[in-house]
């Protein structure tokens, strides 16, 4: 049975969709897996100040033959996010913050953990619909667990009203 691994990725600052498609190119390039990828959705920046600049942000869904060790992904991101220049500042990690790009792995199948560097599943992402928009569009029936609901639900019964607007709708085929 394949592993389904789904990726956030978001950017506010500089060429936005180039670094989504950068970002993309460097995880295919990567992982050599198959993938699909959402559309791309712009949204007010999330918890931040107002003026702060818009986000786009894309859900891509990779599919795993074996599933990868989650510290190795995280690693991988991590990786990615330096190389397009995101820079973090140790003080404010807690904060949120405007970036270059930013790439969170939502989760890896059906793995539960939780570690000082990563939790799995995103301890947030049923709270945002910046989020599940695009995992619903890729994914809607995949039952997330702890919440033991499908995707389609958790978007449902997700408060956030924050607006998003498609941006750029998903690459056919």
């Amino acid at each position: 049975m394949n592993t389904l691994c789904a990726i956030g990725i978001g950017s506010n600052q500089g060429e936005r969709h180039g670094l989504l498609k950068r970002a993309t190119q460097l995880l295919k390039t990567q992982w050599k897996h198959p993938f699909q990828e959402s559309s791309v959705y712009e949204t007010a920046a999330w918890g931040m100040p107002e003026g702060t600049p818009s986000f786009l942000n894309q859900v891509l869904l990779f599919e795993w033959s074996e599933a990868p060790d989650a510290e190795q992904v995280l690693e991988v991101l991590l990786d990615v996010e330096l190389a397009l220049g995101r820079q973090r500042n140790a003080r404010t990690s807690a904060a949120y913050e405007s970036r270059t790009i930013d790439l969170d792995l939502l989760f890896l199948g059906d793995q539960i953990s939780s570690s000082d560097r990563l939790d799995l599943p995103h301890p947030r992402m049923t709270q945002r619909k910046f989020v599940l928009e695009p995992l619903n569009e890729l994914c809607p029936h995949f039952i997330l667990h702890p919440w033991g609901k499908s995707i389609h639900d958790l978007w449902l019964a997700c408060e956030d009203e924050t607006p998003i607007r498609m941006y750029l709708a998903a690459p056919k085929g």
